[in-house]
């Protein structure tokens, strides 16, 4: 099993579920019903806590109690924990979406680098004498700033060639004609 990481950031709603479940519940009771989902999928379970459960939804203790009856029977409550086996297939379906994405980013990446990302694979940087790459060995670390690397030339920039959407020189010439033509352009 793939380690899970942090939880999705959007939250998945079924709306017209969402309608059907909470059709009977005052507005105060679905804010409350939508403030556990968001919690839940941050954290985990909701505790089987009146006061904690209050503070979840922003609501006040007496307020809660009377919410928490509308929305108790949506839940599975034993051994402390409020729990539902559908938002719980919701953030698990997420879960494996954001691997399966980030699976994906790994083998492009392996792909367009010619290698996997691992640090076990890469070459060590710098010589045996403990030199960073490209410094011959013996050269003391402190003058490195005043020290070129003999042969060393700097890359010359390359010419760009015209790309398919690049305007040439020609097609400026035949829209002229073709503005004359018309009557139309800065040339008529």
């Amino acid at each position: 099993m793939t380690p899970k990481i942090t939880p999705p950031l959007r939250l998945l709603i079924d709306i017209s579920a969402w309608q059907a479940e909470t059709q009977i519940m005052s507005a105060a009771e679905r804010g409350a019903l939508l403030a556990l989902k968001m919690f839940f999928w941050r954290t985990g379970p909701l505790p089987d806590d009146d006061a904690v459960l209050a503070r979840i939804t922003s609501m006040e203790p007496k307020d809660w109690r009377k919410a928490r009856k509308a929305i108790e029977p949506l839940f599975i409550v034993r051994s402390g924990e409020w729990m539902r086996q559908d938002w719980i297939d919701e953030l698990e379906e997420a879960y494996a979406a954001v691997n399966r994405v980030k699976e994906l980013s790994r083998k492009g990446n392996a792909a367009r680098w010619g290698k996997a990302k691992s640090a076990s694979f890469d070459p060590p940087a710098g010589n045996p004498a403990g030199s960073p790459a490209g410094i011959p060995q013996g050269v003391p670390h402190g003058i490195l700033n005043i020290y070129s690397v003999p042969n060393a030339q700097k890359p010359q920039p390359k010419t760009p060639k015209p790309r398919a959407n690049d305007v040439q020189p020609e097609f400026l010439g035949d829209v002229e004609i073709a503005e004359r033509a018309l009557g139309i352009g800065g040339a008529a």
